[in-house]
């Protein structure tokens, strides 16, 4: 794997650009002809495919987020034995509020699913085997010392040593996909299958210009997500995990490159195989 350091547009985040490594990366085509890729597809949902052109800190052109999504690409998805076209849309309620999704096809475990997308002589594609959903124990709501309107959420579940969890959180008032929590990759260690306790931290994403907290304010309705993963789905959140964690130190910020699972671009494909609690933050 050749190891470049690149800025691109998560797809999930507004206006952020992060380092990103690919191994099948030409240095002979511009920063700014790749496709930038977050896809994703849960056991019992549909794919979804969010596109954009890839962007070079070094470009001194004025440019809008607007003008970095790709709405008119050819993406497919295959699980072996059908593949189904992707069809895009506009929807408001996601960061940039253009998708790519189909229904004909449904994320089963076990079955690896392989996405291509073709845009202006770009070309990428990206597979991954969607792990079995792991089992949750309970979702535990505890007060947070020192305020009365904020809850600390946690997800209690026994994990399989050899595999790899990510939890994220859904916003139905507010998102119209799960978001990434803060810190929330887990692998465990060789002491055997015993049940652990992680804490969902809010997603560090917010714009209102608040400071960050990792608690969750009484009243609000949020959906908890426990998923298995691959390895290299996985690394990809692990990396973004100590990116964000450090995107505040001046002497980090903006360094830490993220390897991705996208041939010929940027980004991520996950299959996850996902387990879900709605609850309400009493």
């Amino acid at each position: 794997m050749t190891r470049l350091s690149k800025l691109f547009p998560l797809c999930m985040l507004a206006h952020l650009l992060l380092p990103s490594c690919q191994k099948t990366i030409d240095d002979e085509i511009p920063d700014s002809h790749r496709l930038v890729v977050e896809g994703w597809i849960d056991s019992d949902g549909h794919p979804s495919v969010i596109l954009m052109r890839s962007f070079s800190p070094m470009n001194t052109d004025a440019t809008t987020t607007a003008d970095l999504v790709v709405r008119w690409a050819t993406v497919t998805i295959s699980d072996g034995e059908h593949t189904e076209a992707m069809i895009g849309r506009i929807d408001k309620n996601i960061v940039p509020p253009f998708i790519y999704t189909t229904a004909q096809m449904t994320g089963i475990p076990g079955r690896t699913y392989t996405i291509t997308a073709e845009y202006d002589g770009m070309s990428v594609t990206s597979s991954c085997t969607m792990p079995q959903p792991p089992v949750i124990d309970r979702v535990d709501i505890t007060p947070v010392a020192d305020s009365d309107t904020l809850r600390e959420v946690s997800v209690t579940f026994t994990p399989t040593y050899g595999s790899y969890y990510h939890l994220n959180v859904y916003f139905p008032q507010i998102s119209g996909r799960t978001l990434p929590c803060f810190m929330g990759t887990y692998r465990p260690d060789a002491s055997g299958n015993a049940p652990v306790t992680i804490t969902a931290c809010r997603p560090n994403i917010d714009t209102d210009g608040n400071d960050y907290t990792p608690y969750f304010p009484v009243g609000q309705k949020i959906q908890v997500s426990l998923t298995t993963v691959s390895p290299e789905v996985w690394s990809f959140w692990h990396q973004y995990d100590d990116m964000t964690a450090f995107g505040g130190n001046i002497f980090l910020a903006g360094t830490i490159p993220i390897y991705g699972n996208i041939e010929g671009g940027y980004g991520i494909w996950s299959a996850r195989g996902s387990t879900s609690r709605i609850i309400t933050i009493q």
